[in-house]
């Protein structure tokens, strides 16, 4: 049971409405007119709630829990149960988490300007945004339709954010054009300039940054990344892709469509990303590189070479992943004693 609190619940549901959501099939004794009034773990399900069951580790909860409805594979559906209705799917988890947008749609935007925001008189604000206490809108700046500019947000001077974006509280904008349906947790900051200076004889000099940053539509990123302007181009992010909470993409990288970057990642300047790449945590990416379309790199790898698309590497420095493995048990087998 979710926290009413914090969220706020839709539905109730009958159950033949949420099987049609999904594209589900509903066992034969299921009452289509039951009413389904949320969604909960196994463990923690009550009666009226629906759960999923999608990996037979949790064939103990599957047998014992108190949902009334589980979504959950055809493979998986002959593991013993305590009753309950079952929704047949493909794909359990992705019909739970649609299941999961149902009963939670997200908030829409209360049109109007907070206290204390200030809006520039040039700024172009479409309808039905709204724009959170102490925000600032820069001149000539864009912002879309139905979008929402969270608390303290800072959005700069001719920034442009299309239509149905939410910029969480905090965040910063400078030298960007967003597309829509895009997504910021707070205190990401996007447009800052990048790292690069040449010595001189006074010490360090700043490479003047005069790019910008493309984000195109339905890209997420989770809070306090950061993403930088392009020194001389723009720095690039794909359509579609997501990124977790303390990333950092440094300046004229070119991020492709729809890939997947874990939580505390780096990725140096002028790097190519091609689409469909996922990294694990802690990765980090050297300068100039190209990885490779569908890519995998593991988290805490160092890559310090192009990555052919398709390939998986892990380790410090990068290693195909079974050289990789192979490397790590020999070290392990020269490193270790007899009779250990």
């Amino acid at each position: 049971m979710t926290d009413d609190r914090f969220f706020r619940r839709a539905g109730p549901f009958r159950l033949d409405e949420i099987a049609h959501t999904i594209g589900a099939e509903l066992c034969e004794q299921a009452p289509v007119d039951f009413l389904v009034h949320d969604v909960a773990a196994l463990e923690n399900a009550d009666a009226g709630d629906v759960s999923v069951f999608c990996d037979k580790q949790y064939a103990a909860a599957f047998a014992s829990t108190h949902a009334s409805a589980v979504v959950t594979e055809r493979r998986l559906s002959s593991h013993e149960h305590n009753g309950a209705w079952l929704l047949l799917v493909a794909n359990p988890r992705l019909a739970f988490a649609q299941i999961g947008h149902l009963f939670y749609p997200p908030d829409q935007p209360v049109e109007g300007t907070g206290a204390q925001a200030q809006v520039h008189p040039t700024a172009t604000i479409g309808s039905g945004t709204q724009i959170g206490c102490g925000a600032v809108v820069g001149a000539h700046a864009v912002i879309g339709e139905r979008c929402l500019i969270g608390c303290n947000a800072v959005i700069g001077q001719g920034v442009v954010i299309g239509d149905d974006c939410a910029i969480g509280a905090g965040c910063v904008i400078s030298h960007a054009l967003i597309g829509a349906r895009v997504m910021l947790d707070p205190n990401v900051t996007i447009g800052s300039a990048g790292f690069s200076f040449v010595p001189c004889a006074t010490g360090l000099l700043r490479v003047p940054q005069l790019g910008r940053v493309v984000v195109e539509d339905d890209v997420q990123f989770g809070a306090n990344c950061a993403v930088d302007r392009g020194a001389i181009g723009d720095t690039v992010i794909g359509a579609g892709s997501v990124f977790d909470n303390l990333v950092h993409i440094a300046h004229n990288v070119r991020i492709g469509h729809h890939c997947v970057i874990a939580g505390q990642v780096g990725i140096a300047g002028s790097s190519v990303i091609g689409p469909g790449v996922l990294m694990g945590g802690q990765a980090a990416i050297s300068d100039h590189l190209t990885i490779g379309a569908g890519a995998r790199i593991a988290g805490k790898s160092g890559v310090m070479r192009d990555v052919a698309g398709g390939e998986t590497v892990g380790g410090y420095p990068a290693a195909p992943i079974r050289q990789w493995h192979r490397q790590t048990i020999a070290v392990k087998n020269l490193t270790s004693h007899k009779g250990d």
